[in-house]
């Protein structure tokens, strides 16, 4: 049985071949969406190149709420089908699942996954749930929780990047003015993400009275990381900050024992940063009375994009057993 795997965000998508439940090795591919008209060109792209003009499943993450006969992009324009998809593949079943989801079910397969451990000291954390998050085009995480009574085990999605950002301190109360003004509130994705990098920055370009001098997230993190920008690395650190707030935050709430998994772009585009500067697990374990407790743990980086198609791979898996 031949199946595939998609992975659909707001920037790219990410395809591969599973048999099985195992994504095949070297089947995977990467599309630019800016480059396509839609979805269905861009699967007839992959399936083309692969010599495939047929599968029997297809499993798709995205990034939206899912429904049984597809969704609509949270941040494209893009609507994915179940129709279609069946059309354009000739699958005789296809599974629609959140991105966030799809990177849950990945932590079944955590074994696959190229990781890098930014707690060496507790590497190794007791059985227990797993914790997944990150920041790329949005923010969102999701746990995968073991069963009790021997059966399969269950992923919790959820839909963190809504939530209200959480803010200490008179200049994070700026920032909040600034990420909030003609929206209510600041949520989490307003800054844990790669346009809310990009808002940071110019917050902290006009505290500190400088027009800005860079045009891209993606400079803002290369400027920050390199230490070769004042205003970017400023911006670098305040993002860190939340991020290990937030991170703190979800970790009480799931009590992932074995272990905390940083995913996304915008997270992998400070991994120097978040090996070697303290401001990230700083406030990851600020927690008060809970400080020592957050020593229980661990936090990795999620180094390879194809995660969550490791996590179609295995929801596939479980869906035929």
């Amino acid at each position: 049985m031949l199946a595939l795997a998609c992975d659909i965000g707001g920037t790219n998508t990410r395809l591969g071949l599973v048999r099985d439940g195992i994504l095949l090795s070297g089947s995977t591919g990467s599309y630019s969406n800016d480059d396509f008209e839609d979805f269905y060109a861009v699967a007839a792209t992959f399936l083309h190149e692969r010599g495939t003009q047929r599968v029997d499943s297809v499993c798709i993450a995205l990034a939206a709420v899912a429904t049984a006969e597809g969704a609509t992009l949270t941040n494209r324009d893009w609507t994915i089908a179940r129709d279609r998809v069946a059309a354009a593949s000739g699958a005789g079943r296809v599974d629609f699942i959140n991105d966030f989801e799809a990177l849950g079910y990945a932590m079944g397969q955590v074994e696959k996954l190229k990781t890098q451990c930014l707690t060496p000291g507790r590497a190794h954390g007791r059985p227990g749930p797993r914790l997944v998050l990150g920041a790329g085009t949005g923010f969102n995480a999701s746990a995968w929780c073991p069963s009790r009574f021997g059966g399969a085990p269950h992923v919790m999605a959820a839909e963190c990047g809504h939530m209200t950002l959480p803010l200490a301190g008179e200049a994070e109360f700026s920032l909040q003015g600034a990420l909030s003004a003609g929206r209510g509130r600041a949520s989490v994705e307003r800054a844990l993400s790669g346009r809310g990098l990009f808002e940071i920055y110019q917050w902290q370009c006009a505290e500190a009275g400088r027009a800005p001098s860079v045009a891209t997230a993606a400079d803002v993190s290369r400027l920050a990381v390199t230490r070769a920008d004042r205003d970017c690395e400023q911006a670098g650190h305040m993002f860190m900050r939340l991020l290990g707030r937030v991170c703190g935050d979800l970790a009480l709430a799931y009590l992932p024992f074995s272990g905390v998994y940083l995913s996304g772009g915008v997270s992998r585009a400070f991994a120097r940063s978040l090996s070697k500067d303290p401001t990230f697990l700083d406030a990851f374990r600020a927690k008060g009375r809970q400080a020592d407790f957050m020593e229980s743990f661990p936090v990795y980086l999620l180094l390879d994009d194809r995660t969550a198609l490791h996590g179609c791979a295995e929801w596939l898996r479980l869906s035929a057993a």
